[in-house]
């Protein structure tokens, strides 16, 4: 295996928001197990999942007020792994009583966690997903997908957008890969691939909300790349030559977590500017994008590491390089010297 560390000092999304509405919620994140979950004032949490007096699951509990009660002795601990009642004996907490916590903050729909040192846990470094944040704008769905693949390759996947001609039918263009003009840049530690689609068959998601008479139109599918692996993407389009966002806008969020080196979560949310109001529009977008993810996305991906075996920097095979590798090559290449730079320091 060829092993990369993660990133630490950096905001991964642990779960969506919705989930933690229900209760604890266990997931294993960046090799080590968690607990999320959401304090009855709304605060969020993430600790080590396991209780230190019997190492029972913390997830397995409840939560208290202010704290999670663990399920099997009932010893309760705080956000910040602090343990603050033990119901037995003399009830003093004993101690060695704490657990492992993690800076939480729950934002745009999502429970994100700070793996790092805690002095540097900026909230303002989380990402700007203002399109999250704004229904009188647009109506927002999430969804989740586990992916049996190391983190990278999901990555890669988004940033070189010239698999859709190949791998889903529903988005493909009638002109194929010569009908987009694309485009890479890098922004301080941000890579944008831009995939311009002018005057072109109106396709795809677009057509569920396109209103006007025309047939064809202006299409754009920008992705951009934050480190370690938080992604957002502008899907629109216009009538011919019209301004981007007089035309149907489709803002989304792709937040890929690793579990393990071979295994990660993939978190997306897809935003539209139409219909925000009609739950079946809602309910069919919910459905085509998460078929699109499991059934055509995650299959290839998972296909990829299994030829790869336990690899899990696919750079170091040698892959033939083709132009549309250029920003995932580049996003892989900011992410190590960001990680040599922590790991040095």
């Amino acid at each position: 295996m060829t092993e990369i560390p993660y990133l630490r000092n950096a905001w991964y999304v642990g779960a969506l928001s919705s989930e933690v509405a229900k209760g604890p919620v266990s997931r294993q994140l960046l090799g080590q197990s968690m607990v999320l979950f959401r304090t009855e004032s709304g605060k969020a949490a993430v600790l080590a999942d396991r209780c230190p007096h019997r190492f029972a699951p913390l997830s397995l509990g409840c939560v208290k007020g202010e704290s999670i009660e663990c399920g099997y002795h009932g010893l309760r601990f705080d956000p910040s792994g602090k343990c603050v009642l033990n119901p037995h004996g003399d009830h003093a907490v004993p101690r060695r009583s704490d657990v492992v916590s993690w800076p939480a903050h729950e934002r745009y729909g999502y429970v994100w966690f700070w793996p790092g040192d805690p002095k540097r846990a900026d909230e303002k470094l989380i990402p700007s997903l203002p399109f999250n944040e704004d229904p009188k704008t647009f109506a927002v769905i999430y969804g989740y997908v586990d992916v049996a693949a190391h983190y990278e390759l999901v990555v890669d996947n988004l940033l070189d957008l010239s698999h859709v001609e190949y791998l889903h039918p529903l988005f493909r263009q009638s002109g194929g890969v010569a009908a987009h003009k694309t485009s890479y840049a890098v922004e301080g530690h941000t890579v944008t691939a831009k995939r311009l689609k002018p005057n072109v068959e109106i396709q795809g998601l677009m057509r569920f909300f396109w209103t006007s008479p025309s047939k064809r139109f202006d299409a754009r599918a920008n992705m951009s790349w934050n480190p370690p692996s938080l992604m957002s993407f502008d899907l629109g389009g216009t009538e011919c030559g019209a301004p981007p966002e007089e035309g149907v806008c489709m803002p989304q969020t792709h937040m890929i977590t690793p579990a393990s080196d071979l295994h990660c979560h993939y978190f997306w949310s897809v935003a539209r500017n139409r219909e925000i109001d009609s739950e079946e529009a809602s309910k069919k977008l919910y459905d085509i994008t998460q078929n699109v993810f499991e059934k055509e996305d995650v299959p290839m991906i998972e296909a990829q590491q299994r030829n790869v075996g336990e690899v899990t920097d696919i750079l170091s095979l040698g892959p033939v390089a083709l132009d549309p590798d250029t920003p995932a090559v580049r996003a892989r290449q900011i992410l190590r010297d960001l990680i040599r730079s922590e790991t040095a320091a």
